[in-house]
């Protein structure tokens, strides 16, 4: 599943979706895009006390992702996750990223 960004005309950078100017050369001509959603484990936290509306999905993963070009956090659909793992984009639900491990 891809997911989609924006992408700087003047000098390439890649942005989330919601940027509306590149933070490098401060243009605004912007063109939407898609990335692969694969990438590699960055750094993680587990989650035991979480707000309201999630507290029935205790313990759960929060997860930073290296994609091509572009760091994001999301969710980790799992049990068992270490850094440089290896996952995919299996959903976008409510503006949130839910990944999975890729299986060896």
């Amino acid at each position: 599943m891809d997911i989609p960004v924006k992408k700087c005309k003047k000098c390439h950078e890649v942005l989330h979706s919601c940027k509306l100017q590149c933070p490098i050369c401060l243009s605004d001509d912007l063109e939407l895009t898609t990335i692969k959603g694969e990438g590699t484990i960055y750094s993680y936290t587990k989650i035991h006390t979480a707000p309201k509306q999630f507290a029935d999905q205790v313990p759960y993963y929060v997860v930073l992702i290296q994609l091509d070009g572009l760091n994001v956090t999301g969710r980790f659909i799992g049990e068992d996750v270490q850094i440089n793992d290896f996952v995919v984009l299996e959903d976008i639900k409510n503006e949130c990223y839910y990944f999975k491990p890729v299986s060896n």
